[in-house]
């Protein structure tokens, strides 16, 4: 007796609805400034991203006291806005392979199948 299962791979690209900051309302900050050019939309994306990492709630609310709302309102949008799926591979095909192995629930990280061989490659 032998135990297999087909398994697929997607892939999913998500995003938020496009949001517009203003450069300047962040150098206004007393914690957490943006200190760079506010021409340079490369440092300016790595310093957005770098928000994320830090208490982004507290820049968000520092905007909004310095009466930059919608710079405020745009933080929240980038981090915790509502994802819409933009690409999905399943709509153009599949990539998958059968394996062949057995229940593991121990096997978490591979669903719980301990798989022994695949049609992968």
């Amino acid at each position: 007796m032998f135990t297999l299962r087909k398994v697929e791979r997607r892939t999913i690209w998500e995003a938020t609805e496009p949001v517009e900051f203003n450069p300047e309302a962040f150098k206004s900050l007393s914690e957490n400034a943006y200190e760079g050019d506010v021409n340079d939309e490369e440092d300016f994306v790595n310093y957005i991203q770098g928000l994320y990492w830090e208490d982004w709630y507290d820049v968000s609310e520092q905007l909004e006291a310095n009466g930059f709302e919608e710079d405020a309102n745009a933080i929240f949008a980038i981090f915790e806005g509502e994802l819409k799926c933009y690409s999905d591979s399943s709509e153009k095909g599949e990539t998958s392979w059968v394996e062949i192995g057995e229940a593991d629930e121990s096997y978490t990280k591979y669903g719980g199948f301990n798989s022994r061989y695949d049609t992968m490659s």
